[in-house]
């Protein structure tokens, strides 16, 4: 996957002390390994007709730097020819709750983020009026990077990590973030050296790339293409979390060293 970052870590040598050189590759190698580990290789669903593309711009964080939340508080979603199509924007760099809007600015979904193990986010659609109809509930494991969504009328869909020919580049076998909902493949997010966000670099996590959109995306029977965008953003949040877990971990593994 390709990752990104602009942020750089004029702290670095914090990390790599000789003393705790060993504990901090080994937490880094930890960090890359939760993604393959939860990567399924050549999934089974039927064929994936695309429909439209986007490009989620954002950079993410790299692994040597300081554990502090992203200084990104708008994550623009464009069109293939650079015009916006959608934002997620943040209040405050603190906070992870976020609200997208379309292009013309029109509120769509806010995503509430809660402090804790266990305590997954909830997205809520905010154009559609009150209710509990409106609510979408995230289902995590520890033990699992992929993300499942229920909602409000028993389906499901789900996030998850998972390695093919042509998500590398060139063509080649890389990792990519796929869609899926009753074993039909919705949307794919594309992170690598072609689609990758600019200036953004390998090892990065929550970093963007290409969105394609399948045909079933806004059908009746599969889910608005604004559900598509506000949880896979989601996920490149998860991604961020445990970078920054990660991060607190080498700082305290070279402190008490």
């Amino acid at each position: 996957m390709v990752p990104a970052s602009s942020h750089s870590c004029g702290g670095s040598a914090l990390f790599y002390r000789d003393s705790d050189s060993h504990t901090s590759k080994e937490l880094v190698a930890a960090d890359t390994a939760s993604i393959v580990s939860g990567t399924t290789i050549d999934g089974a669903e039927p064929a994936f007709t695309p429909a439209k593309s986007y490009h989620v711009h954002a950079k993410g964080l790299p692994v040597l730097r300081l554990p502090a939340p992203s200084s990104e508080l708008v994550t623009s979603i464009n069109n293939l020819d650079g015009s916006i199509a959608y934002q997620s924007a943040r209040e405050r760099r603190s906070s992870g709750n976020c609200v997208l809007t379309d292009a013309e600015g029109h509120l769509s979904i806010a995503t509430q983020y809660f402090f804790g193990p266990g305590k997954d986010p909830v997205l809520r659609r905010v154009d559609a009026g009150e209710g509990e109809h409106n609510i979408i509930k995230t289902v995590s494991k520890w033990t699992s990077r992929a993300q499942m969504f229920l909602l409000h009328d028993g389906r499901t869909f789900e996030w998850e990590y998972k390695k093919e020919m042509g998500f590398g580049e060139h063509g080649k076998r890389g990792t990519a973030l796929v869609l899926t909902m009753n074993g039909t493949r919705l949307a794919v997010l594309i992170r690598n050296g072609e689609t990758g966000t600019p200036g953004s670099k390998s090892g990065s996590a929550g970093n963007g790339g290409e969105l394609v959109v399948g045909q079933h995306v806004g059908g009746k029977e599969g889910i608005s293409e604004e559900l598509v965008i506000a949880t896979v953003l989601l996920m490149l949040k998860k991604e961020i979390d445990r970078r920054r877990t990660v991060q607190f971990m080498m700082i305290a593994a070279a402190v008490s060293g």
